[in-house]
This record gives structure tokens, C-alpha cells and sequence, in this order.
């Protein structure tokens, strides 16, 4: 599917046209911290999604790739089963260009080729919220922010009563999956505390269609989460973050005919840590001093069967320690001034490292109809010296509307994998650029619709990529992304609720002069819930993926078709404490795929309980 972008524009013209004179826009209550400067969503010039817990709770999401499948402008991707490796692609960028921060803690593993976090191993057992920026965000938080960040706070402690919640289910593929969490403040210490743990047979990751005898791929995860705060002075707060993770899964050589491999796995352990001290100045300004460790183990092993005579281990230890200083300043009621220094240094298995050394200075300057954002960013990376960063944006209320504008550029340095790989490596690679432009319009049209329209267009220069003959990494040309979205929240009755919403996008490699890989056309999302005399819930999604391109194992261009799905979800509220629910995913057994050659898992069921205390 193409569309022209000038059309794209009259829209949205036509839109403001519409909407300046509709009644007045009403508050919204949400509190984002993203910005790194704390303000209420329609106080924001960016363009913000939050889910909170109670979201997280009501859709039965227990892992991050289901979570984030329901949302129109971000395409989820698997090559496998529950647990195995899963991409993101915010807004039709790369699936490198999204950064993953939960607590302050970066979790982007330096030695992954790519330089970005696998979501397929993150349990969403013990989080609060989920706040996903979209579009470059290079300002604030630097490489990798290309397309957005996604920002996930973790449960805190709010009583000296104990609080928590605990979940069981079983379900297709002889899938277990279990959590407790558990909040509570002492006289000493706050603490918060989250274990969990995931086992499945699988399917097969190299699809059942192309290898007729293939064996089922299995994934194991478990995971700990500890929180604690303390309160050291009316002025002075004490954090510490720590996280704990270990994954096994199976896996296969690859997508398409001759690829199953019963031999093949993959393990991961990674250990993240945080010890943050914020300092209050008298209500005017805030200060905090944060030190940030995060280590990546990941072993490949290839064994040997007569139909597959290869044999090794690959092992990858990527590790990153940061320190940085925060200073937010309230100068007046209307002026933010947000100042921000890291020192961050990262290594690998061969101990090669890089260091970076990067501060910025940003403003928030609101009135009582408008808000604006400015800021700037210098990096100074021993790989590619000095590189500048900067965004303005502005936010303006219509009577009913709430109209966005942001210009922000951003970069992505090159990993330590594409600097030094000894077969592959290239150290004259240059950083990703990018030039972003985001003009979104919210309105609601009264106190049961609400919607939210979006045009955004992203270029990229100097995209890091490999030669397709050598697969020595290069920096490969310059790529064009425009889409346009659009989400409708509409409350037909206190029981009933809708939210549709549908992204179109083009993408252009400029110097091939194809469709970048795995970034569907269009990406529809239509979401049902009734709930029937407070204890019954019903949950309904359907999906439509458009048409995509992607890449066989010879490197050819192949095209990927459209495909539907519909999921149906069911919860029984017992009472306060007890809640029973029922999930089948792919309702109608839809035969497709996500990654060319890769299996899906056809029509799944599961059913559990969720314990609220």
C-alpha cells in the first residue's frame, strides 16, 4: 500500500480546521517523566504513550512483545516461540534505534552486534508503568534513540502495609508461567521485590512448512527484581536498583527449508544494578547523582549431529558502567531548566571498549494556552570525537485540541561488534544521523471520544548496515520513513469501550531504492471491552499487518503478505483478591509468518489465576 504524504498534511489541516471550535479540552491527569522533566501529558510537547499497571493488568500482557503487539506504530517480530528472540520497530525505524530503559538502567547490550535490547525475555512481572517516546529522542538520552525510548519504572513501595500481586497460568505448548511481587514500607527501608519464571515446549522456529520433520524449539526464563528507597533526611533519598535474568532457549539455523537444527541454543544472564542519591533544594530544584552497571553473557552453542557436522560456542560478554549527575531547576511557575552530565564506558569479551563522555542543557516554558521545549546535547565519543544534538518543540491548545510540534535529530554510534569484530569489523565507521519531524493533534470531541492524529517523517544518513558480498560492516546510504497515524478512543457505555487505531507508513532505502524490511504498510489495531456486572470481562482484538518486504537465506528481496488476526480474552473478578482468566491468541488458526522462513504458533490457549493482595 503507498499514500502521498501532501495528502497526509490537508488532513491534518483540515482536522485543525474542524476542531478550533469544539468545546474545551479537558485535563488529563497523566504525570510523564520521560522528558526527564516531571509535567502532566498535556503539558508535553512530545508525543507520549503510557501504560500504566492497571492496563498491564486488564489486557492479561505478561510479557513486553504482547504488550506492545496491541499498538498500531510499533511492529513486533519473533523468531520463534515465547521466549525466543524478539525485534521492535517504533514508527518504521531500525529495531537498533529504539532504547530500553527501565529504573535509569540502559539495557541495551553493547555486545550485541547492533547494540540493542532483545524484548523477548522481559517478563512484565512487578511494573508500573511503560512510557514510550516516540521519535528521535537523541536530546535526552543519546544513542540508540533514534525512533524512541521506552521508559519502564518498576512497582515502589507506597504503605507499610504489605502489597503485591501474584499470577499462575498454563496454556498451549505446555507453557508455564508464574510471578509474585510484593511492596511494602519498614521503618528502615522501603522495599519492593519481583520474582518470576517462564517454561515452554515451543514450536518450531524454522517454519513446519519448509521442514516437514521439525523438532520443537523449548524456552526457559527466570527473573528477580529488587527495589529499595530510603529516606535518609527531609532533603536526601537513597535508591537502589538491582535485576536479575537467565534465558535458555533452543534454537534453529535460520528461517526456510533445511534450518531446523535439534542441537542448536542460546543462553543468556545479565545482571543490571542502580544506586541513585537525589537531593531536594527547598521545592526549587532537585539533584541527582546516579552510578548504573549493566553485564551481558550470552553463549551460543552449535553442536554436531550427522545432518549438522558443525561444532563451536560463541560466547559475548557485553558490559557498560555509567555515572551521571542530574540537576532540574524550577526557575518560575513558567520556566524548567533541566541540566544533565554522563561519563559511560563500555567493553567487551575481547576488551575492546569505548567511552563516551556527553552533556545537555534543556528548557520547559509554559503558558497558560502553549509549552515549550528546547534543548542542546554535545557527545564526546572516542570513536567519532564530537557530535551535536538538538530539539525544539512546542505544544498549543485549540479550545478542544491539543497540537504538538517537535524537530529533533539524533544519532547511533556504531557497536563495539560493527568496530572490531575481528571477520566482520570496520573501525572507520561513522555514526547513524538523523532529522525527525512530528506534528500531532489531540481532541476531545466530548466525554466519551477521544482521538489523536499523527504525521511523522524520520531521515537517516549514514545507515549502518554490512556488504552484501563480504558482510564487512559499512555505512550504507540514507533512508526516508513517513507515516501518519491515527487512534480513536470511543466509550459507548460505562461497560463498553472501543480503541481503533491504524499507522500507515512508506519507507525508502534511498540508495537500493527499496522498502526497508519487516515494516508492514499498514498496521491496524481494533480493541473490544465489555464488562458485564463488575465480574465478567471480555476482551477483543483484531489485527491487520499489511504488506511487508523482508530477505530469504540466499539475500534475495522477497515479499511477505498481509495478514489477520483476532485474539479474545476473558476475566472473572471473583472479588478484591481473586481473579480467573482465559486467553486464546489467533483465534482462527491464521497461517502466516512475521519473519520470512520463521514458524508462528497458530491458535494458542491459555488459562490462569491472578492473586491481588
Amino acid at each position: 500500500m503507498s499514500f502521498d504524504i501532501s495528502a497526509l498534511f490537508c488532513q491534518i489541516l483540515l482536522i485543525l480546521c474542524i476542531t478550533a471550535s469544539s468545546s474545551i479540552f479537558a485535563d488529563d491527569i497523566t504525570v510523564i517523566t520521560a522528558d526527564r522533566i516531571k509535567s502532566n501529558d498535556d503539558k508535553s510537547s512530545s508525543d507520549v504513550r503510557v501504560i500504566d499497571s492497571e492496563e498491564i493488568k486488564n489486557n492479561l500482557s505478561k510479557t513486553l512483545p504482547e504488550l506492545l503487539s496491541k499498538e498500531s506504530d510499533l511492529s513486533v517480530v519473533s523468531s520463534g516461540p515465547n521466549g525466543s528472540n524478539s525485534s521492535l520497530f517504533l514508527r518504521g525505524t531500525d529495531s537498533s534505534h529504539t532504547l530500553v530503559i527501565i529504573d535509569g538502567i540502559m539495557m541495551n547490550d553493547p555486545s550485541n552486534p547492533n547494540r540493542q535490547f532483545d524484548i523477548g525475555r522481559l517478563s512484565l512481572n512487578n511494573i508500573e508503568r511503560i512510557e514510550i517516546l516516540k521519535g528521535s529522542q537523541g536530546l535526552a538520552y543519546g544513542s540508540n534513540a533514534i525512533g524512541g525510548v521506552l521508559v519502564i519504572t518498576t512497582k515502589k513501595a507506597v504503605s507499610k502495609q504489605l502489597s503485591g500481586e501474584s499470577f499462575l497460568d498454563y496454556g498451549t505448548f505446555n507453557t508455564v508461567n508464574a510471578g509474585t511481587n510484593f511492596q511494602r514500607k519498614y521503618d528502615l527501608l522501603n522495599i519492593s521485590a519481583g520474582a518470576d519464571y517462564m517454561n515452554t515446549s515451543g514450536f518450531s522456529a524454522a517454519n513446519k512448512k519448509d521442514n516437514a520433520y521439525a523438532e520443537k524449539d523449548g524456552a526457559r526464563r527466570a527473573s528477580l527484581s529488587l527495589g529499595i528507597n530510603k529516606d535518609l533526611s527531609e532533603d536526601y533519598i537513597m535508591d537502589l536498583n538491582l535485576r536479575y535474568s537467565h534465558n535458555v532457549a533452543d534454537v534453529d539455523k535460520g528461517g526456510g527449508p533445511g534450518n531446523d537444527d535439534p542441537n542448536d541454543r542460546q543462553k543468556e544472564e545479565e545482571i543490571y544494578s542502580k544506586m541513585q542519591l537525589t537531593k531536594n533544594w527547598s521545592g526549587n530544584a532537585q539533584t541527582q547523582f546516579s552510578y548504573n552497571r549493566a553485564k551481558h553473557h550470552r553463549l551460543f552453542e552449535v553442536q554436531y549431529d550427522s545432518a549438522h557436522p558443525q561444532n563451536s560456542n560463541s560466547l559475548s560478554v557485553g558490559e557498560m558502567n555509567s555515572l551521571t549527575a542530574n540537576h532540574t531547576y524550577y526557575i518560575s511557575d513558567l520556566l524548567t531548566q533541566n541540566l544533565n552530565v554522563e561519563f559511560t564506558h563500555e567493553k567487551d569479551q575481547s576488551g575492546h571498549y569505548n567511552r563516551n563522555f556527553s552533556g545537555f542543557l534543556y528548557h520547559q516554558y509554559e503558558l497558560p494556552s502553549s509549552i515549550f521545549n528546547f534543548g542542546i546535547r554535545l557527545d564526546h565519543n572516542i570513536s567519532f570525537n564530537d557530535h551535536i544534538t538538538y530539539k525544539g518543540a512546542a505544544g498549543y491548545k485549540i479550545n478542544a485540541s491539543l497540537l504538538k510540534l517537535s524537530y529533533s535529530t539524533g544519532f547511533r554510534a556504531p557497536s563495539l561488534n560493527q568496530l572490531y569484530d575481528p571477520t566482520f569489523g570496520n573501525k572507520d565507521l561513522l555514526p547513524e544521523t538523523s532529522n525527525g519531524l512530528d506534528i500531532s493533534l489531540e481532541n476531545r470531541w466530548s466525554d466519551q471520544v477521544k482521538t489523536t492524529s499523527t504525521l511523522f517523517y524520520t531521515k537517516i544518513k549514514n545507515r549502518l548496515s554490512f556488504h552484501p558480498n563480504t558482510f564487512i560492516n559499512i555505512n550504507m546510504g540514507t533512508a526516508e520513513i513517513s507515516g501518519f497515524e491515527e487512534s480513536t478512543i470511543i466509550n459507548w457505555t460505562n461497560l463498553l469501550d472501543q480503541t481503533l487505531s491504524i499507522t500507515l507508513l512508506k519507507t525508502r532505502d534511498l540508495r537500493q531504492g527499496k522498502r526497508l524490511a519487516r515494516r508492514p504498510d499498514i498496521n491496524l489495531k481494533n480493541i473490544f471491552n465489555l464488562q458485564v456486572r463488575d465480574k465478567h470481562h471480555l476482551g477483543y482484538e483484531f489485527s491487520l499487518v499489511g504488506q511487508r518486504s523482508d530477505v530469504d537465506n540466499l539475500g534475495n528481496t522477497v515479499q511477505m503478505k498481509s495478514f489477520l488476526l483476532s485474539n479474545l480474552n476473558y476475566r472473572y473478578v471473583l472479588n478484591n483478591q481473586y481473579e480467573y482468566y482465559f486467553k486464546i491468541k489467533n483465534v482462527f488458526d491464521t497461517k502466516y509468518e512475521e519473519i520470512f522462513g520463521f514458524g508462528t504458533s497458530g491458535r494458542a490457549f491459555t488459562m490462569g489465576m491472578q492473586y491481588t493482595f
